[in-house]
């Protein structure tokens, strides 16, 4: 089988097909292959059950530690305990609806494969889809480096635990359990050394399959669906451009009209089924990012003041996160809603005023509808985009200074 080119939608969507694929969904963008089962969305419940329970043994450490005057291990905690809901939530939600993710792949490709860009918009179009695809590696780099600093800010306790079990004798094989990669407390003890890295084992493999999977996979699938579907939009308006230029006769201008108007209402309807996707996401995130980004300010405050640098670092890392997936997140809806309002414009430039009284008022008609933006929604409560960045921030610090003048 050749490899994919640049002109082939295969070659822009293969890094998300893989990251799927690690997580179980095996997607084709071929409406002939079989669909998914429960099967391929088992291992995904079960890291959502993990996180669950992981987020119970957090609860149970913050019961313990409240009432402790020192609040700034809290909110370390209630930051991890947050970010842990976040990543549970894009997990489960992305496996719920990743039949109709499958949907919308095959009709991008339906769409790709239908409405080429012509030879003088082909650099402008390819350009485009690379530099989203570069983005979703760049995005997939930072949160793998951040991944790897955390378990690099564990390695001084494994090195205290080998020191203990080193001088096993003298301290009367005794070891301290007590550093993890997560902060939470089991309800039960740990006896032993295996035990111990069995335990820690599991934490780092959920860290790394909802960290680095469920965070991307869905993440980076929303940038490039969002991005094949304006492109097709910048498609549509270089050919209403090229149809209704000057030179062009008016001899099929109603027929051209109409298959654009049924262009236009496919391309809303695509951008419809993403919105069904990925609202679930996009309500979960935007409401805990909030209390994410508070809590973390919180917390880089706290240690800071107890110059625990390695801490501070950490909880910068958990912020910077949080706040990348809101920007990533925000500016492609923000992309979107540009590209369908655009067309209204380029609508309004093809000599509408020139044709006859009929063509005119269907072109009229068009315009109006294009005048109304789609938005990507979070389950319609409110559309995502620039503002609504602006908005959870001023919201994260609303908290933060209510929480200071509070304590």
């Amino acid at each position: 089988m050749s490899q994919p080119t640049e002109d082939d939608l295969e070659y822009y969507f293969a890094f998300n097909l893989k990251l799927l694929a690690l997580v179980g969904f095996k997607c084709s963008m071929d409406k002939k292959e079989k669909g998914l089962g429960f099967v391929n969305k088992l291992p995904s419940y079960i890291m959502c059950i993990q996180g669950t329970i992981l987020s119970l043994f957090e609860v149970y450490l913050l019961r313990d530690i409240y009432k402790d005057e020192d609040k700034t291990i809290v909110m370390q905690v209630l930051s991890q305990g947050v970010e842990n809901t976040l990543n549970v939530c894009k997990g489960f939600f992305l496996a719920y609806s990743i039949e109709r993710m499958e949907n919308v792949l095959q009709e991008i490709k339906f769409l790709w494969n239908t409405y080429r860009p012509s030879p003088d918009n082909r650099k402008i179009i390819l350009a485009e889809a690379q530099q989203t695809y570069s983005y979703c590696k760049i995005y997939f780099c930072v949160l793998a480096s951040c991944c790897t600093s955390y378990f690099l800010c564990y390695l001084p306790a494994l090195f205290k635990l080998a020191q203990q079990y080193r001088d096993r004798e003298a301290n009367n094989y005794t070891y301290d359990f007590s550093q993890r990669l997560l902060l939470l407390k089991y309800p039960f003890d740990i006896p032993s050394i295996p035990i111990y890295f069995l335990v820690e084992l599991q934490e780092g493999f959920y860290l790394f399959y909802a960290a680095a999977l469920f965070f991307v996979s869905g993440d980076t699938l929303f940038a490039q669906t969002v991005t094949h579907i304006c492109l097709q939009f910048k498609i549509l308006k270089f050919d209403i451009d090229a149809m209704f230029n000057p030179e062009n006769t008016g001899e099929k201008d109603h027929l051209n009209l109409v298959t654009f108007i049924k262009r236009h209402r496919d391309l809303l309807r695509v951008c419809a089924l993403i919105e069904e996707v990925f609202s679930p996401i996009i309500l979960s995130m935007m409401l805990l990012s909030s209390i994410a980004l508070c809590v973390d300010l919180v917390g880089i405050r706290g240690t800071m003041e107890k110059n625990n640098y390695e801490e501070t670092a950490v909880v910068i890392t958990l912020m910077m996160l949080t706040l990348l997936q809101i920007l990533f997140y925000c500016t492609f809806a923000e992309k979107i809603t540009e590209e369908t309002r655009s067309l209204a414009d380029t609508m309004y430039g093809c000599n509408w005023t020139m044709k006859n009284n009929k063509l005119g008022l269907y072109i009229h008609l068009m315009i109006l509808r294009a005048q109304k933006p789609f938005q990507c929604t979070a389950y319609g409560f409110f559309p995502i985009g620039h503002s609504q960045l602006t908005t959870i921030i001023n919201t994260a610090f609303s908290y933060y200074m209510m929480l200071q003048t509070t304590s």
